[in-house]
């Protein structure tokens, strides 16, 4: 997996993963790069490389230089997020809350039992295993609390 630093016609900096350079090179000359924040089209730009030197404790990258975890910053990290968060939000508002019952709702629904709607609520890794297990589609959320399953 190679991780590089793009960069879209307004500035906004992200990373993208690629299996290899020349996917990352093969994306951009088809124009599928784009940018999470405002769907420009995107470019990759110059990464810093390092190396881990066979020494024990490895050495630091020069002070002027942005190792490329940073490169994105939280002034595009922060807006993301934010949009996440506020996706998450708006599928929970229009769900019916259902608490320690989704993996019996979800069945239920599922095998056409009950009224097909979406649906929020609480499962163990082990249920939610169980309910892909069963051809059962679910998308983990943020942790859900309270009566209408308010993002905590």
């Amino acid at each position: 997996m190679k991780i590089f630093n793009l960069q879209c016609k307004q500035g906004h900096t992200f990373e993208g993963w690629f299996a290899s350079a020349e996917a990352c090179d093969d994306q951009q000359g088809r124009g599928l790069l784009e940018c999470p924040l405002c769907a420009s089209l995107a470019h990759r730009i110059p990464t810093a490389s390092y190396v881990i030197s066979g020494s024990s404790s490895p050495s630091k990258p020069p002070a002027d230089v942005t190792p490329p975890e940073d490169a994105a910053g939280p002034s595009v990290q922060a807006p993301v997020r934010e949009k996440i968060i506020a996706m998450a939000r708006s599928l929970i508002e229009q769900s019916d809350y259902v608490g320690r019952d989704f993996p019996e709702e979800a069945r239920r629904i599922h095998y056409q039992e009950a009224p097909e709607r979406s649906i929020v609520g609480e499962a163990t890794v082990q249920e939610a295993k169980e309910l892909i297990e069963e051809g059962i589609d679910l998308v983990p959320l943020p942790a859900v609390s309270g009566a209408k399953g308010r993002l905590q």
